[in-house]
């Protein structure tokens, strides 16, 4: 049974991190003076659809499978695996090692909690309502998902453009503007901070552990 889909719920479960205080959900218009990118509203709309029918697929394995490839082409976990360790991704120019075990990492973490999440989406729909080109290659793409079993979520997707390849690198839930990748960053610093003394492989541990939990979770509820 799908629980109702609320942006508290979609929070907390994304990160895998315990429970995000936020605020309410409130619907902003669309800029309509904003330059819009057909293309960029395109990859979002195939791509988000492709995943959410994905889930719907009663074959565990091949469920897995498919967001498994679906993200990987999607979402740019490189870029954001460095990102989200903001100063401490120094550590890992000198590291080579270090560096791959960790973006291996991450990707693992980002692909679970995604699924863990967007399962509560099966048998939603996507609409691209708009979109605000900040850059020439990057864009904001702004959607409402709608969920069976709950009220409509605003979602907004940064896009980037390298190389005529789109990937998406962020993602806000609601209308208060809050960038998730920016938000792991805190997480992640502050543990880093006050809780590994400034080590990454106690850090890589604690997200070995949190990816396994959210594989379990998933499987439970399916």
């Amino acid at each position: 049974m799908n629980r109702p889909v609320t942006r508290a719920t979609f929070l907390s479960g994304l990160f895998g991190l315990g429970a995000i205080a936020v605020a309410p959900d409130a619907y902003a218009t669309c800029n309509t003076s904003a330059a819009r990118n057909a293309d960029a509203e395109q990859f979002v709309q195939r791509s988000a659809s492709e995943a959410l029918t994905a889930l719907g697929n009663p074959n565990a394995v091949q469920r897995e499978q498919q967001f498994r490839t679906l993200m990987t082409q999607f979402a740019d976990t490189r870029r954001i695996g460095l990102f989200v360790l903001g100063r401490y991704r120094g550590a890992l120019e000198a590291d080579s090692a270090l560096r791959n075990e960790w973006l291996t990492t991450f990707q693992e973490f980002a692909i679970a909690t995604y699924q863990s999440q967007f399962s509560s989406f099966n048998g939603a729909r996507i609409e691209v309502m708009c979109s605000e080109e900040q850059t020439a290659t990057t864009v904001i793409v702004d959607s409402t998902i709608r969920p069976r079993g709950g009220d409509p979520v605003r979602v907004q997707w940064k896009v980037l453009r390298s190389q005529n390849v789109w990937k998406a690198t962020d993602v806000a839930v609601g209308t208060d503007g809050v960038w998730l990748s920016q938000l792991q960053q805190r997480l992640f610093m502050r543990q880093l901070d006050t809780q590994f003394n400034g080590d990454l492989r106690q850090l890589l541990a604690d997200v070995r552990q949190r990816t396994t939990t959210l594989r379990s979770t998933t499987v439970a509820r399916s």
